[in-house]
C-alpha cells in the first residue's frame, strides 16, 4: 500500500515538474513578446504621419495586436489530466483522497475507532450506498451520508469512463481500425467496380476447400463495403455467391507499411492490388508501383503470390 501511495507522489510531483516548466516557458514566450510590441510602438509613434493617433497600437494585418494567451494553471492542471492515463489516476486520487478523509472525520466524531477501522467504515460507505442505514448518531450518519454521495460521484465517473472506453472500442469495430489475425488468407489491396467479381471468382475457387477467407484493405468506409456487398448477396438475379468465404473489411491506406500489419499481409497466402478507379492509367499505374515496392518491403518473410492490375499497355 505504502508502494503504491509513493509511486502516485512521484507521479504527481513529476507532472508538477512538468506543468511549472510550461509554466515558466509561457511566461518567457510572453514577456519577450511584450518587449518586441514595446518596440514596435515606440518604433510606430516616432514614425507615424499622425500625430493625434500616437497612442495608438502598431498596425497588423487584421488590424489588431495578437497578444499569446498565458493559460492559468486551472488550465494547465486540466490540460494535464485530460489525458489517456490523467482520467483513471484523477479518479483512483479522489477515492483515495474521499477514503482518507472520510476516515479522519469518522475518527473525529467517534472516538472508539482506530484509523484503519475507520478507514474500512469510510469505503464500505463509499462502495455500498445502504452501508450507513444501521449507523447511530447524528454525528456519523452526517459523515456517512457524505462519504456515500461521494461515493455515488465516484462511481457515476467511473461508469463514465467505463463506457468511454468500451464506446471507443465498438468504434473502432465499426470504422475497421482493429487488428485482423488470419492465416493462409487472400489479401485484396483497394476497392474498385471489380472487387465484387474478383469476390465470385475467389470464392468459387475456395469451394472445393470448403470456404476460405478474404481480407479486403482499402481506403473506403467499412460500412460502405459491406453494403456493397449485403446488396450483392440479396440481389434477386445472378446474387453473388460466397461458398463458404469470408469476406473481412479493414479501412486502411494499402501503401502504409502498419495498415499492412493489421491485416497480417505476412501470412497472407495471394494477394491482389487493384488499380484505383477515377484516375488515368499512368497515375494508376505509377500508384500500383508504389504498392510495389511498400510490398517489397516484407519480401524476406512474404511467401504470398502477388497479382497486381496495370491500366497502360506499355506498363504489362
Amino acid at each position: 500500500f505504502m508502494v503504491g501511495i509513493g509511486s502516485i507522489f512521484r507521479f504527481l510531483w513529476k507532472e508538477f515538474r512538468i506543468v511549472c516548466v510550461k509554466k515558466q516557458k509561457l511566461s518567457e514566450h510572453v514577456a519577450n513578446h511584450r518587449k518586441t510590441l514595446a518596440i514596435r510602438k515606440r518604433f510606430f509613434k516616432t514614425t507615424t504621419i499622425f500625430p493625434s493617433e500616437e497612442n495608438s497600437d502598431p498596425p497588423t494585418m487584421n488590424g489588431k495586436i495578437s497578444r499569446p494567451h498565458v493559460p492559468t494553471w486551472g488550465e494547465i492542471i486540466l490540460y494535464r489530466v485530460d489525458s489517456s492515463s490523467g482520467k483513471p489516476l484523477t479518479l483512483f486520487i479522489g477515492t483515495v483522497f474521499l477514503i482518507f478523509a472520510g476516515a479522519e472525520l469518522l475518527r473525529m466524531v467517534s472516538d472508539d475507532l482506530s484509523f484503519y477501522q475507520s478507514a474500512w467504515f469510510a469505503w464500505t460507505y463509499l462502495a455500498d450506498p445502504g452501508t450507513h442505514a444501521d449507523v447511530e448518531g447524528s454525528l456519523i450518519r452526517t459523515v456517512a451520508v457524505i462519504i456515500t454521495l461521494g461515493g455515488m460521484l465516484v462511481f457515476a465517473l467511473f461508469i463514465g469512463l467505463v463506457s468511454d472506453e468500451i464506446g471507443r472500442w465498438v468504434n473502432a469495430l465499426n470504422k475497421g481500425t482493429s487488428r485482423c489475425i488470419e492465416d493462409h488468407h487472400t489479401l485484396m489491396l483497394g476497392w474498385t467496380d471489380k472487387s465484387l467479381a474478383i469476390i465470385q471468382g475467389i470464392a468459387l475457387a475456395n469451394k472445393s476447400e470448403g470456404g476460405g477467407v478474404i481480407v479486403v484493405l482499402a481506403e473506403v468506409d467499412k460500412q460502405e463495403m459491406e453494403d456493397t456487398l449485403l446488396s450483392a448477396l440479396q440481389m434477386s438475379e445472378h446474387p453473388l455467391e460466397l461458398h463458404g468465404t469470408e469476406v473481412i473489411f479493414r479501412s486502411g491506406n494499402p501503401l502504409m507499411e502498419n495498415q499492412l500489419h493489421k491485416v497480417s499481409v505476412l501470412t497472407a497466402r495471394s494477394i491482389i492490388a487493384l488499380s484505383p478507379d477515377g484516375v488515368g492509367p499512368d497515375e494508376a499505374d505509377s500508384k500500383i508501383i508504389r504498392q510495389v515496392l511498400c510490398l517489397k518491403i516484407f519480401q524476406d518473410d512474404l511467401n504470398a503470390h502477388i497479382v497486381v492490375e496495370m491500366q497502360d499497355i506499355d506498363n504489362k
